[in-house]
């Protein structure tokens, strides 16, 4: 079973998305709206999960993808334990 630290993911997605440290980043935060993440930053952050951890995403499930809880269902989905901080 793959491991996550909460956290680690968030920097994850702050770091690739290249979000402002001063942006709170929260599980209902919305890429687009909340965050200016655009698409194709936000295809390059599911690469990167999946680069690091091994998860892979199908094209139908990048489209559904708005929030920060949207990837963390699809963590929990694909059996990821997500640690707390």
């Amino acid at each position: 079973m793959i491991e996550i630290r909460h956290d680690e993911l968030i920097q994850n997605i702050r770091t690739t998305a290249k979000i402002p440290s001063k942006v709170l980043i929260t599980s209902t935060s919305r890429f687009q709206e909340d965050l200016g993440v655009d698409s194709l930053d936000l295809v390059s952050v599911l690469l990167n999960i999946q680069d690091d951890y091994g998860v892979e995403w199908t094209d139908e499930e990048i489209s559904g993808i708005m929030t920060v809880t949207d990837i963390l269902d699809g963590l929990k989905k694909r059996g990821v334990k997500l640690l707390a901080a």
